[in-house]
This record gives C-alpha cells, sequence and structure tokens, in this order.
C-alpha cells in the first residue's frame, strides 16, 4: 500500500510541475509567435515540450501546433531561423517571410517578446490576486514573544503596535519582514505604539542560520517577535471534528471555553491540549456570534507527542485594492521581483549565498505541489514569481537565450550588416554547452538540496 501511495505522490509532484511550467512556456513561446506574425515572420512550429509530438494541428497559417513527448520547455521554430543562405533563400516561396531577412530591430522585437510575456503574465496574475482576493496586510502588532529573545531583552511587549523601523514607516507586518530582509543589522531601532503613548526601543537581533523551504541555509536578523494572527478560519477539512460540529470557512474564533482567543497561537495552545475533551467554541459569521461544541481528535505530532486537532486551517488577512491601486502594487512587487533576484545571482556567484537557493525542475515541482494544496492565491503567486523569473533569467546576455540573440541582433542594427553564418553557428554551440551545462547543475543542485541533504 505504500508503494502505491508514494507513486502517487510522485505523480502529484510531476502533473503539477509540468501543468505550472506549461502555462508560462506557453506564455513565453506565445509572446515570440505574436509579435513574429505582426513583423510577417512565417512560424513552422510552436511547441510545448521537446522531442516527437504527442497531438498537433496544423492553423491556415500553415503553422504546426504541438504538443511533444518531453514537457521541459517548449519553442517556436521561425522559417529561415538558421541563417539561410541568400541564393537559396531567394529560390523559397516565404523568401520576405523568412526570420533571418527581416531587419535587425524586427528580430530583437520577436525574441524580446518572450521574457515580456512572461513579465505581462506575472504583474497581471499580481493584478487579479489584488483585485479579487485582496493583498496580504498584517496589522503591524505584536502578537507574540518569545522569552530571552532580542525582542523580549529589549523590551517590547505583546499588542505593541510598531510605527518605524530604522526611521520607515511600517504600515503591516509584510513592511517588518521586507525591512528585516534588506540587510544584516546590529542595531533596529523601533518606534512603538503603547497604550496610546509613542516610544523608542533599540533591538539588538541575533544573526541566525536557518534552512529555507527550499533547502538553502540563510542567515537572518533574529527577534523573537511575531505577528498578532487573527484566527480567521480559511478551510474546514470534511469529516474533520470541526466540520462536523459546523464551522465553516470565514469563521472567526473569538473565544474557546469563555477564554478570550485573539491570535491563532492562543487557538492552536488551547486545542493541542485538550484531545477527546469536548471545548465549548465561540465563533462570529457575518456580524452573527454562533456557539459550537468541538472534542478535538487525538493525534501523534512528528516526535511522537500527543496533541489535539479539529481539523481546521487559518487564512492570512487580506485587504482588496481597486483596479488603479492593484495595478501599481503588481508593478512594486515586480520590480521587487528583479531587483531580489538580480541581488541573488550576483551573491550566489560570489559565494555570499547558499548554491541550494538555485532550483531546478525538481525544486518547481515540489512548491507547486505545495502550493496548489495550499490555496488559490499561493499557486497563483507561485505561477507569477516563476514566470517573472523565467523571463528574467531569459534576457541574460548568454548564447541561444534571448538576451544573448537580443544583443547580436543590437550589434548587426549598430554595425548595419549581419553576422557570419560561422559565427552564428559557434555562437549558437556556446550557447548550447551553457544551456545544457546550466541544466545539469540545476538538476544535481535539486538532488543534492533537496533529496540527499
Amino acid at each position: 500500500m505504500e508503494i502505491f501511495t508514494n507513486l502517487f505522490f510522485y505523480i502529484e509532484y510531476v502533473f503539477w510541475f509540468v501543468f505550472v511550467f506549461s502555462i508560462i512556456v506557453f506564455i513565453h513561446e506565445f509572446g515570440h509567435y505574436y509579435v513574429a506574425r505582426l513583423n510577417n515572420v512565417k512560424v513552422d512550429i510552436f511547441s510545448i515540450g521537446f522531442g516527437p509530438s504527442l497531438f498537433n494541428y496544423i492553423d491556415k497559417n500553415n503553422t504546426k501546433w504541438q504538443i511533444s513527448v518531453f514537457p521541459l520547455g517548449g519553442y517556436v521554430k521561425f522559417a529561415g531561423e538558421m541563417y539561410p543562405e541568400k541564393a537559396k533563400a531567394k529560390k523559397e516561396k516565404y523568401y520576405k517571410d523568412l526570420f533571418m531577412n527581416k531587419s535587425s530591430l524586427q528580430k530583437a522585437s520577436v525574441v524580446l517578446a518572450g521574457p515580456i510575456a512572461n513579465f505581462v503574465l506575472g504583474i497581471f496574475l499580481f493584478i487579479i490576486i489584488f483585485i479579487f482576493f485582496g493583498k496580504n496586510h498584517t496589522s503591524p502588532i505584536i502578537g507574540h514573544i518569545e522569552i530571552d529573545s532580542p525582542a523580549d531583552k529589549a523590551g517590547l511587549l505583546k499588542n505593541d503596535k510598531i510605527l518605524l523601523m530604522n526611521g520607515n514607516k511600517i504600515k503591516s507586518f509584510e513592511d517588518v519582514y521586507s525591512s528585516l530582509d534588506d540587510s544584516i543589522f546590529e542595531v533596529i531601532e523601533f518606534k512603538i505604539k503603547r497604550e496610546n503613548k509613542e516610544i523608542d526601543i533599540n533591538v539588538y537581533p541575533e544573526k541566525k542560520l536557518i534552512k529555507t523551504f527550499i533547502g538553502s541555509s540563510r542567515e537572518i536578523n533574529f527577534m523573537g517577535f511575531e505577528p498578532l494572527f487573527k484566527p480567521l478560519v480559511s478551510k474546514v477539512i470534511k469529516g474533520s471534528p470541526a466540520f462536523n460540529a459546523g464551522m465553516q470557512n470565514n469563521d472567526i474564533i473569538v473565544q474557546i471555553n469563555s477564554k478570550k482567543t485573539d491570535s491563532i497561537r492562543e487557538v492552536i495552545s488551547i486545542i493541542k491540549v485538550n484531545a477527546d475533551k469536548k471545548l465549548d467554541f465561540l465563533i462570529k459569521r457575518n456580524e452573527v456570534f454562533i456557539n459550537l461544541q468541538i472534542k478535538p481528535n487525538l493525534v501523534l505530532n512528528e516526535n511522537g507527542e500527543k496533541k489535539g486537532v479539529i481539523g481546521i486551517q487559518f487564512a492570512s488577512e487580506r485587504k482588496k485594492v481597486d483596479l488603479f491601486s492593484a495595478v501599481l502594487e503588481s508593478i512594486q512587487n515586480f520590480l521587487i521581483i528583479i531587483k531580489k533576484t538580480l541581488i541573488a545571482f550576483v551573491e550566489i556567484i560570489f559565494g555570499k549565498r547558499d548554491h541550494c537557493e538555485v532550483g531546478g525542475p525538481i525544486l518547481i515541482a515540489k512548491v507547486s505541489n505545495d502550493m496548489a494544496n495550499q490555496d488559490l492565491v499561493s499557486f497563483i503567486s507561485l505561477i507569477a514569481l516563476i514566470s517573472i523569473n523565467l523571463g528574467l533569467i531569459n534576457l541574460f546576455p548568454l548564447p541561444l537565450l534571448g538576451g544573448g540573440h537580443f544583443f547580436t541582433y543590437l550589434y548587426e542594427f549598430a554595425q548595419n550588416k549581419q553576422v557570419t553564418k560561422a559565427f552564428y553557428k559557434y555562437f549558437q554551440s556556446i550557447g548550447a554547452f551553457i544551456i545544457i551545462s546550466l541544466m545539469f547543475f540545476s538538476i544535481f543542485n535539486d538532488i543534492y538540496c533537496r533529496i540527499l541533504n
């Protein structure tokens, strides 16, 4: 039975990897295709995946649309893409439609269109999230402080509201995380609000090495506090004690056994130690208060310890925004991702960051599966993130990548002549070697970081 369970587990990983990657690759290649058609370039093949065709369709423009055996990318094959000799090209029916017979700027626009399409997809998905689901907005109120942590030693207290960090205005706990992520600090200056008084407090964070969810190691500013997460139910698992008692999505847990529950931590701590004991819940549903009686199930955690669970998941607080704000927020998200990705690449190259932060197909499969099983917002956000990263990487000035082609065509434009056929073949060969090497590195790096380590 365990064999079938593991088999299903791996099939699920593969499915979500193929699903996510195929969407992103399709948009990327469609960008190339669309701008090529605008420039009257004949397109022979539009393929999702490599290798032999599984399914195909030939449209009225004689372009073959196909899904191929190996779903590790895709391509658009233009007529005359591989530098045809002019004598031969003139005899061809589509001489004017050949890719290499277009102007340098036309060719540059075609290769640039793929990455731009990925950027547009990422921004569009963020806009959808912000309009229909809202943006993460956890109030900058401290909900818990660990004993003897830097925050505790500095004198921060539960329910303190963070106003400023190192002079930067804090509107939400997302701003707190962003500030802590900027750099490793010796001291962080806080301005907090406590009982209508504003207080300045200096906190000396600990430098702490952690394992991230992708398997890499990273040094962080450890503060020892967390936000006040309100106990808003996002999912009630079918057949669970909470489900059987009538709890629903979007319920807010107000009290348990007459004890006020302001945070998720408080709810979990009560349920955890009351397995097989009936608990009286007071919940708020659409401004109406409802009493429920729930008996937590007894389960064992990963350490073999007993704990109670009722079968619910909690939601992060989200704040819906208007269209204009959604567009601005999405563009800001896009720019932040670009900036952080470039910084990460430079730091990895110079050994300042863990090589395990580089991910390949195994990491994409793992994270895709995790996000798909978490919630729709996380899953859509992942597609947006990978799409933007793929677009950026494709712009790197390496042979065979879009960036390499783009700068080649800009060079042609500046010199007012095409590069030679010999140079083009040499350029492509170097590119193929680099890309294949990077693919092998990402796969072996995945195996080392995500499986062996």
